[in-house]
C-alpha cells in the first residue's frame, strides 16, 4: 500500500534530479510537453490526463480546472489511484513516488490538487519545494468569468433576445443535437458580447464530455458558449438546447 511509501510532488523541472535519487516519477496530467532530462522516464496515471482543459488554464479559469481535475480524481477513485502506483513501485523497483506537474513555486499547478485528494485519504504527500497550499486553494476557486463581470442584464431581458435570435441547427454534430447563432449576423455586436458576459457570469458550472461549461437556463432551453474562446470579446457563436 503506498500509504506506507515516500510520496512527494515536486515541479518537471527536478525530473533529472529526481531519477537520480530513484524515485518513481509520475506526470498528474498525462502526456509531458517540455525539455525536461530525462521526461522519457516518467511514467503516466491512465485517467489523469488534463489535455482537455488547456483552455480552461490559458484563460486562467482555475475553478474551472480545479472542477475538472477533481472530477477525473473522484471517477478514478483513490483504490484506482493507489493500485496503479503500486503496480508502477513493483514493475520498476522502487521504494519512492514523486508526482510532478508544471507549475513553479506559487503558480497553479495540478498535482497540488492530487496532494490534497491523497491526503484527504490519510495518503501523506510532501511538497518538494516551498509552495502555499493556501494560496493553491485561492486559485481554485479563482473564476476568472466572475472576476469579469457582467452587464446588468436580466435573465428575462437575456432570455428573450436570445429567443429572439436566429438559430442555426449544427449538422456536424447529430450524436449531441443543438443549434447555435452567430455573432455576425446578431446585428449588434456590443449586445451580442454583452450577453456572452450574463451566460459566463450567471450561467451554471456544467462538464460534458470532459470540458466545463457555464449554462444558462431560460424557457426550457439550455445555452452556453465554448471555453476555446478565451476572451469573452473571442466568442463568435453561442449555442442552444432544448431541455429534454
Amino acid at each position: 500500500m503506498i500509504k506506507d511509501t515516500t510520496i512527494i510532488t515536486a515541479p518537471f523541472v527536478h525530473t533529472a534530479e529526481l531519477l537520480k535519487q530513484n524515485y518513481l516519477c509520475i506526470s498528474v496530467t498525462g502526456k509531458v510537453y517540455g525539455d525536461y532530462t530525462g521526461k522519457e522516464n516518467i511514467k503516466r496515471i491512465r485517467g489523469l490526463n488534463t489535455y482537455r482543459f488547456y483552455y480552461n488554464q490559458k484563460a486562467k479559469d482555475y475553478y474551472a480546472c480545479y472542477l475538472l481535475y477533481k472530477d477525473n480524481l473522484e471517477r478514478l477513485g483513490i483504490k484506482r489511484i493507489q493500485t496503479t502506483i503500486t503496480f508502477l513501485l513493483v514493475k520498476h523497483n522502487k521504494s519512492k513516488v514523486a508526482l510532478l506537474g508544471y507549475g513553479l513555486n506559487n503558480e497553479f499547478c495540478y498535482r497540488h490538487i492530487l496532494s490534497f485528494y491523497l491526503a484527504q485519504n490519510n495518503i501523506s504527500v510532501t511538497e518538494l519545494t516551498k509552495t502555499s497550499l493556501t494560496s493553491q486553494k485561492q486559485l481554485w476557486k479563482c473564476d476568472e468569468y466572475k472576476i469579469r463581470g457582467h452587464y446588468n442584464l436580466t435573465d428575462e431581458f437575456v432570455g428573450k433576445t436570445l429567443e429572439s435570435c436566429e438559430w442555426i441547427f449544427a449538422k456536424t454534430m447529430p450524436k449531441n443535437p443543438h443549434f447555435y447563432t452567430l455573432r455576425k449576423k446578431f446585428g449588434n455586436n456590443q449586445l451580442f458580447l454583452h450577453l456572452v458576459s450574463h451566460i459566463r457570469f450567471f450561467g451554471k458550472p456544467e462538464v460534458f464530455d470532459g470540458i466545463l461549461y457555464r449554462v444558462f437556463y431560460y424557457n426550457g432551453y439550455r445555452y452556453w458558449e465554448h471555453p476555446i474562446d478565451i476572451l469573452n470579446e473571442d466568442v463568435d457563436l453561442i449555442n442552444r438546447k432544448i431541455l429534454e
